[in-house]
């Protein structure tokens, strides 16, 4: 299963972003991340995004870090965060087969957040 964090925040808070970053507990041993990258922009901010993988019979356990991870960049002020679910392909389509309606497949589908 993937699971996607964002963060945005401005320059002025990106300082308190970098050193939250660095007390952040490491990622448990049943999950693997790739990030987080980065990219700015003048207009739009400073945004941040993480993929976090690991076997869908942890997901509960991989939600509950997750959103206490990123809860707390969202203290900060000028920050936010999101964590949003993703499936893979292989798995839409294998849903699409079996229900033959994307809004049956769309149904099926219970996302933790």
């Amino acid at each position: 299963m993937i699971m996607i964090g964002k963060i945005k925040f401005s320059p002025e808070c990106g300082m308190a972003v970098a050193e939250r970053y660095g007390s952040t507990p490491a990622v448990p041993d049943f999950m693997s991340i790739k990030g987080p990258y980065i990219r700015s922009s003048i207009g739009a901010g400073i945004s941040t995004l993480s993929i976090y993988e690991f076997n869908d019979d942890r997901a509960d356990e991989a939600v509950e870090y997750l959103q206490k991870r990123y809860a707390s960049f969202a203290e900060i002020k000028g920050a936010t965060s999101t964590v949003e679910e993703w499936l893979g392909v292989g798995v839409a389509l294998q849903l699409l087969q079996e229900t033959h309606s994307v809004t049956a497949a769309l149904e099926a589908i219970s996302f933790r957040i």
